[in-house]
């Protein structure tokens, strides 16, 4: 890694050093320029998504209904109908969820103009002032932008990255993706749906327990207090500032796009990745959580006529079956 100390002209014109405190002001524009338009890019599609890990949703549904025709016994009796013991267990329905697509989009890297494009710094060893290379400003700027992006902890500098809520409402400093489409359900068995009266039953009879929605942090542009400093045409310092036809602004646009979303040596383990998963990286937002009823059957009856009807029904206590967290880190 070569991360540069940056020149910029004091209040009196003379050449010096940027503090660690500047350097941060520029690192933080560099993740906000990231924000403006993203190169790791998560939507929810209908199904089919790409560069990501499903999950699966899982309920109880009925076992099928029994039925005999009442001769076991000779009379109308509980022996008329099938037992509990052999009439079908209450059964598990899984959907598969993959609507979440993960794009990445790799610019051009910016040229480096006549080796001069980027920004400058004092050579520690001869002391001469010269531009920094693409890797330079990479290491400088790109990365330690995109380690404020993956942090655990979501603000400002966290613009353009991705959270899971159980609301459809965006959040202030966030903003809907996909027009606020589910992304996954969770579903359990509605106990209340069966009644013996009913049976034979509609086997699966779910109600929707929770909605997952994905969440965008809004871009929140800062100032930095100093100005970096470019080699021009005549070979003179000059400042990156408006009016000076250079705009180190899409300069570091560009890097830090290239880098996040992966492209050649100079991402070097600073590509943006997300999953779904139990561990690793950063958790953002609500943990995703699929439940099921825990019961092994409620057992029901209905006679019809000489038909005697058995069946049994979803039941139990809603138990955890699997949690997942949407988590962002760099690879």
């Amino acid at each position: 890694m070569t991360a540069r100390t940056p020149l910029k002209y004091d209040g009196s014109g003379n050449l010096q050093e940027m503090t660690s405190a500047e350097i941060t002001e520029w690192v933080t524009q560099t993740a906000y320029q990231y924000a403006t338009a993203p190169s790791a890019v998560l939507t929810v599609v209908s199904s089919s998504g790409a560069n990501m890990t499903g999950m699966d949703d899982t309920r109880l549904s009925a076992g099928s209904a029994s039925t005999s025709d009442g001769n076991e016994s000779g009379g109308s009796s509980s022996a008329d109908f099938v037992a509990e013991g052999s009439t079908q267990e209450p059964q598990t329905v899984t959907v598969s969820y993959d609507k979440i697509n993960l794009a990445y989009t790799i610019p051009t890297f910016t040229a480096d103009t006549n080796s001069k494009a980027f920004p400058v710094y004092q050579d520690n060893t001869g002391g001469t002032i010269q531009a920094m290379t693409a890797q330079d400003l990479v290491d400088t700027f790109c990365k330690p932008a995109i380690d404020l992006l993956v942090s655990g902890t979501e603000s400002d500098t966290t613009g353009g990255t991705y959270t899971v809520t159980t609301s459809s409402t965006s959040a202030t400093g966030y903003s809907q993706v996909s027009s606020g489409a589910v992304f996954f359900a969770d579903t359990r068995a509605d106990t209340s749906a069966y009644s013996s009266g009913g049976i034979p039953e509609t086997l699966d009879q779910p109600t929707t327990v929770t909605n997952y929605y994905l969440h965008q942090r809004s871009a929140v542009d800062t100032n930095p207090s100093t100005n970096l400093l470019y080699i021009d045409g005549d070979n003179n310092l000059r400042e990156y500032a408006e009016g000076s036809g250079v705009d180190i602004e899409a300069i570091l646009k560009n890097a830090i796009q290239y880098v996040a979303a992966g492209g050649g040596s100079n991402s070097n383990s600073h590509k943006i990745l997300y999953t779904f998963a139990s561990s690793g990286g950063s958790t953002r937002g609500s943990s995703v959580v699929d439940t099921r009823l825990n019961g092994s059957g409620n057992y029901q009856t209905r006679q019809v006529g000489n038909s005697y009807r058995s069946q049994e029904f979803p039941n139990g206590s809603p138990a955890t079956i699997t949690t997942r967290n949407l988590r962002i880190t760099k690879g």
